[in-house]
C-alpha cells in the first residue's frame, strides 16, 4: 500500500476522483507528476481501476433517475409457483408479447416459447467490429431470463435516464438531430451485421438526453437479413415525427424527404453532411 503524506501537518492524503490528493486535516491538496505516476506503475494501475470503479457505480445508480414512476403493476407466476411483480412505467403490447418499462429493467413478457426463441435469436444474430468496444451499448444487454408458467419473461437492463424516445417528442431540431445520428449508428451496427430490423420507431428507440445516447429495443421476433431500406426509411419517418420544425434548416428537410442511400454506411456518410451543413458541425447541445 502506498501512502502519501501531507507537507504542512504530515498527515496521510486522501485520492479524490479529480485524481488530486487533499489533506483531511487542514485541507492542503498536492498533484502527482508524470515522472511519480511513471514511478508508480502499481499505484497508477489501482487509480485507473479506482477511476473506472467511481464512473460505472454513477453510470448505474438511479438516486438522480426522478423522470420514472410507476403508473401500473402485473403480476404473473413462475414455472415453479412463484409470484413474480413487474412495475411499470408504461408497457407495449405487440402480437404475443408485451414489453414493459421497469425500473431498472426493460422486460420482455412471451405467451409462448417460440416468441422468445425468436427474439433472442434474432438479437443474438448482431456481431460487432472488434475495434468498437462501445457499440453494444446501443443494443439490449440481456440480465436474466425467467420461466413462466406460460411462455418466458426476458429481461434486460435499462440503464438510468434512458426512455422512449416519444417521452420527449417534440424536440428542438438541434436536439432531432443527434436522435438521428444515434439511429444512424444504429443502422450501421445492423448492416455490419447483414440485418435489418423492421421495428425502428419513437417507441422502440430508448435514449438518454443527458449523454445522448440511444438503444434499440423494440421487437427483434422480425430481424432479418438486410433486403430492403426499411430501417433507413424508419428514421427519416421518426425525425418527422420529433422534429418541431421539419422545414429547417433547407437541408435537414431535403434529408427528411429524401430516399435513402445504397447502405447504411453511404446514408450516415449524406447525414453527417447535413450536420455539417445545416447545423454547423457535430456540437453537444444541452438538452432543455
Amino acid at each position: 500500500m502506498i501512502h502519501y503524506s501531507c507537507k504542512n501537518c504530515g498527515a496521510q492524503l486522501d485520492l479524490g476522483q479529480s485524481g488530486s490528493l487533499s489533506c483531511p486535516y487542514c485541507g492542503s491538496k498536492a498533484f502527482l507528476s508524470d515522472k511519480e505516476f511513471r514511478g508508480n506503475k502499481e499505484f497508477r494501475k489501482k487509480l485507473l481501476s479506482y477511476y473506472k470503479a467511481c464512473n460505472d457505480a454513477k453510470e448505474m445508480s438511479y438516486e438522480n433517475d426522478t423522470l420514472w414512476e410507476c403508473a401500473g403493476r402485473d403480476t404473473f407466476t413462475t414455472a415453479k409457483g412463484q409470484a413474480v411483480n413487474i412495475e411499470y412505467m408504461k408497457k407495449y403490447s405487440y402480437k404475443d408479447m408485451v414489453c414493459y418499462l421497469a425500473k431498472e429493467t426493460v422486460v420482455y413478457v412471451f405467451s409462448d416459447n417460440k416468441s422468445s426463441e425468436r427474439f433472442m435469436q434474432g438479437l443474438n444474430s448482431l456481431t460487432f467490429p472488434e475495434a468498437d468496444t462501445k457499440l453494444y451499448r446501443s443494443f439490449p444487454e440481456l440480465k436474466t431470463i425467467v420461466d413462466l408458467s406460460e411462455g418466458k419473461a426476458v429481461v434486460f437492463t435499462r440503464r438510468p435516464h434512458f426512455y422512449p424516445l416519444e417521452f420527449f417528442v417534440p424536440m428542438k431540431n438541434k436536439h432531432s438531430a443527434w436522435v438521428i445520428s444515434r439511429m444512424e449508428n444504429i443502422c450501421c451496427a445492423l448492416e455490419f451485421s447483414e440485418l435489418e430490423h423492421k421495428d425502428i420507431s419513437s417507441s422502440s428507440i430508448f435514449i438518454n438526453v443527458e449523454t445522448h445516447e440511444g438503444v434499440l429495443f423494440g421487437d427483434w421476433r422480425g430481424v432479418s437479413k438486410k433486403v430492403s431500406n426499411k430501417d433507413l426509411l424508419s428514421i427519416r419517418e421518426v425525425g418527422k415525427e420529433i422534429s418541431e420544425d421539419t422545414s429547417k434548416p433547407a437541408e435537414f428537410k431535403e434529408f427528411l424527404n429524401s430516399k435513402p442511400k445504397s447502405s447504411a454506411f453511404d446514408d450516415f456518410s449524406y447525414w453527417d453532411s447535413v450536420i455539417e451543413k445545416g447545423f454547423g458541425g457535430h456540437n453537444f447541445n444541452k438538452y432543455e
